[in-house]
């Protein structure tokens, strides 16, 4: 150890730190790099896992997190809404359910966007292009060649197809690529925006019960 090493600080410590923790951050292709493990979609790559459609292009999202009063709920939707192009209010969420959420294990530690946030992300960005390859082949184009808008999938000279009707007849239970072609920052209309929050009306009302109570 050399004495400049051994006079390294508290605060020069936690200021490297803290360039290694930014990296934490990178745009989707380092995070691809990484391989599947998005969150925790590595405990669930299913995607049917963490998103549901049904035929009338309603959308469930599922996640293993409970709501503590943290305000996940509100992230969470706001996140799949942005990557599925989708209307706020025509997801639902599920949290921490036996038998219907991924088992994500406890809710501590400020983990809940790191793990769940990031697993709906990325599987939301997967069933949207899973919808898009859908409705190419439907359309009879190349996916290059379309939108998708609050749930509806928009081909040339006004040809277009919504979420519902893609879903009919088919399934979900794919599993996770190591690749996500996500929204970019710069394109965000939910993600990143105020929203009012999901969880406020009840903690006002006294109508909301967490499990600390």
């Amino acid at each position: 150890m050399t004495p400049a090493s051994a006079d390294l600080t508290r605060r020069q410590f936690l200021a490297a730190g803290a360039v290694v923790v930014s990296f934490s951050l990178a745009p989707s292709k380092v995070l691809a790099a990484k391989g599947p493990s998005f969150g925790d979609l590595a405990k669930a790559p299913m995607l049917d896992s963490w998103i549901g459609i049904n035929a009338d292009g309603a959308v469930t999202v599922f996640t293993g997190k409970a709501e503590l009063g943290q305000g996940i709920k509100t992230a969470l939707v706001q996140i799949a809404a942005e990557q599925l192009a989708v209307p706020l209010d025509h997801i639902t969420l599920v949290t921490a359910a036996t038998g219907r959420t991924p088992d994500e294990g406890y809710t501590a530690g400020s983990r809940s966007m790191e793990a769940s946030g990031t697993a709906i992300l990325h599987a939301a960005s997967q069933v949207r292009h899973v919808l898009m390859r859908w409705a190419a082949a439907r359309l009879k184009t190349d996916i290059g060649r379309l939108s998708v808008e609050d749930g509806i999938v928009k081909g040339p000279n006004g040809a277009s197809i919504d979420y519902g009707q893609l879903v009919k007849g088919r399934s979900l239970h794919i599993r996770a690529t190591t690749q996500s072609d996500l929204v970019p920052p710069s394109a965000y209309k939910v993600m990143g925006k105020s929203v009012p929050r999901i969880d406020i009306p009840a903690k006002l009302t006294g109508g909301a019960s967490f499990v600390q109570d």
